[in-house]
């Protein structure tokens, strides 16, 4: 499973950060120069509290740490130097919160963008992954992995820089009380760092199992909302509205019990430290009061005081940051697992290579397929021609292999054995120049919610559309008659998946799309299944004026869409049974013949 990570903690980090494009040391730099300069300021505060304490236990103010200030002063008076010591130690105390707030907003932003930037490259990798690896894959996991393992990603990212900083803070105060007491700073130490290694190894457990559940859960709360959003009509038709709403409450619920763990984990070490904190005083007093004299025993004492005013929260937001880190590591180790599985693929590269166009006939050379996971091939030998500026049907039962051939032509798929060439060019060499000359109208076509001219010139931005070329692409799909009914013409928008549209107008619109790029080839798969017989007849009429213009590929089962094809290739079983015009292919094949009487084809 992606969330067992096999890999260290900094080589996932590595992946993630080098995915953001952030894997200069720069702002790691600057991040960790921050942490010290913080880190100082904390330590001066700290340090300066000696001679305060000092002045406080009526020691000679001429003497011991008091000495610098009063030199510095120009006075022994201890009722000057008290107030000045004071002040200073308040003066640093407030400088270091004020760098503090400065600071964790650039490192907040900082890590936020790393987060926004690494989620969109993992989007831009799914996207230019190869369609037969997408084919397999979930969306639901898809959308875990660029939203909620990004953002825990994240979340470790900003944890292990958190507690860096956090650690130097911690050594630079230690640093200062080990120079006052060397033998209470061990004691310290060993009893605080004893209790937060038991605290945390009694954790660990815990908390990656509580990242676990929440990953598991996320993605089963992705799964109930995919189906109820995507599968809006069929939940409704099946009455399984409750049931999606439900489904997906019981996953919800249960990354609310695991936030809950999460949290609870997070702020128990605060409770355990906080005990331990009155027996650690009580034990540096005993050293103490054993070791020295009174009065350095109280100064002493009031160092630790004051030093566990910042150092306690510090140690809790450590402990804290761990458990964050640990839970969140699950996220981050599917985040890496999923670009190294993006990565084990070649990207596809939507720029051209060249300036020369695919023109001429397209061939189909000696074809065959067989997916990764399957035994057989699913395309055996198939050879053909398809004519430029004609019009070439492919038929056959379903399972014949059509739907595979087009994606092979379409370059979707790689061919095991042979390949698809045009003008005698493999379409391979530059697929993004093929992409660019060829408009194809899916079954299913895809509605955005936006305007209608935004959903015809699809994948255009609004200014770079033309708005006479969408008009002229929708009058030639028969639509324009449905613009006129609309209240802001080709500016209205389609609503979500184009609930605005019947289904007909969906395929209409995508017959729109297809020809506003003003294409070579046309490709059409099912693209008339859900024409009343009136529009598909004047559909008909348009793809019969477009003939020799441009050539033409359908898929498809009506009779009325391939009869008039120049070439009517017959598909069985993955090969090429038949081929020629419709008459001579019903002449020639029994099967053929067969299903066009009993209206199978029609």
């Amino acid at each position: 499973m992606a969330e067992k990570n096999s890999t260290t903690l900094r080589d996932q980090l590595s992946v993630f950060v080098r995915l953001a494009g952030a894997d200069s040391p720069g702002w790691i730099v600057a991040a960790i120069a921050g942490a010290v300069v913080l880190a100082g300021l904390d330590m001066a505060g700290v340090a300066a509290m000696v001679p305060l304490m000092t002045l406080f236990t009526a020691a000679d103010p001429a003497t011991g740490p008091t000495a610098l200030f009063a030199r510095i002063l120009g006075t022994e008076d201890v009722q000057t130097l008290t107030l000045a010591i004071a002040g200073f130690v308040a003066l640093v105390f407030v400088l270091k919160s004020a760098c503090t707030i400065p600071f964790r907003w650039w490192l907040l932003g900082r890590t936020q963008r790393i987060a926004a930037d690494a989620g969109t490259e993992l989007m831009r990798r799914y996207v230019l992954s190869p369609y037969i690896a997408h084919r397999a894959r979930s969306g639901p996991e898809i959308y875990r992995n660029v939203g909620d393992s990004t953002s825990q990603a994240s979340s470790v990212l900003l944890g292990v820089v958190g507690v860096v900083s956090d650690l130097l803070v911690l050594v630079a105060i230690l640093g200062v009380l080990f120079l006052t007491a060397p033998l209470v700073t061990l004691f310290t130490i060993l009893f605080f760092g004893m209790i937060v290694m038991g605290v945390q190894r009694a954790l660990r457990r815990r908390q990656t199992r509580t990242g676990e559940e929440l990953a598991e859960a996320g993605l089963h709360g992705w799964e109930y909302l995919v189906q109820a959003i995507d599968g809006f009509r069929e939940v409704r038709l099946t009455s399984s509205g409750g049931d999606s709403a439900r489904g997906y409450g019981r996953a919800r619920r249960r990354v609310a019990e695991a936030a809950r763990s999460l949290m609870f984990i997070s702020e128990l070490p605060k409770y355990v430290l906080e005990i331990a904190f009155i027996v650690a005083i009580g034990g540096v007093a005993g050293i103490l009061f054993m070791t020295g004299t009174q009065a350095t025993a109280l100064t002493v004492l009031g160092v630790f005081a004051a030093a566990s005013l910042r150092a306690l929260p510090t140690l809790n937001r450590v402990s804290a940051t761990l458990a964050q880190i640990r839970s969140g590591q699950v996220g981050l180790g599917i985040f890496v697992e999923a670009v190294r599985d993006l990565d084990a693929h070649e990207p596809h590269v939507e720029s051209p290579r060249t300036t020369e166009a695919f023109r001429g006939d397209i061939r189909l050379e000696a074809l065959e397929f067989r997916f990764p996971d399957a035994d057989d091939e699913i395309i055996r030998g198939v050879d053909l021609v398809i004519p430029e500026n004609t019009t070439v049907a492919l038929v056959g039962s379903s399972g014949a292999g059509k739907s595979t051939i087009l994606d092979l032509i379409l370059g979707l798929l790689t061919p095991t054995r042979g390949r698809v060439t045009s003008g005698g060019r493999p379409i391979e060499e530059d697929l993004a120049s093929w992409y660019s000359r060829i408009g194809v109208v899916p079954q299913d076509v895809f509605i955005r919610n936006a305007t209608l001219a935004e959903n015809v010139a699809f994948g255009s931005s609004r200014p770079e559309i033309d708005d006479m070329r969408v008009i002229d692409a929708l009058r030639l799909a028969e639509l324009l008659e449905f613009v006129d009914t609309l209240p802001e013409g080709i500016e209205t928008v389609m609503g979500e998946r184009g609930v605005r549209l019947s289904g007909g107008q969906r395929q209409r619109l995508g017959l729109a799309r297809a020809l506003y790029s003003e294409p070579n080839v046309l490709v059409l798969d099912e693209a008339t299944s859900a024409l009343d017989n009136e529009t598909e007849h004047r559909i008909a009429n348009t793809l019969q004026r477009l003939s020799g213009r441009l050539t033409i590929v359908i898929v498809a089962h009506r009779l009325s869409t391939v009869r008039r094809a120049d070439l009517l290739v017959f598909l069985e079983q993955g090969e090429v049974a038949a081929q020629g015009t419709f008459d001579e292919v019903r002449a020639t094949n029994s099967h053929f013949e067969r299903l066009v009487t009993l209206g199978e084809l029609n």
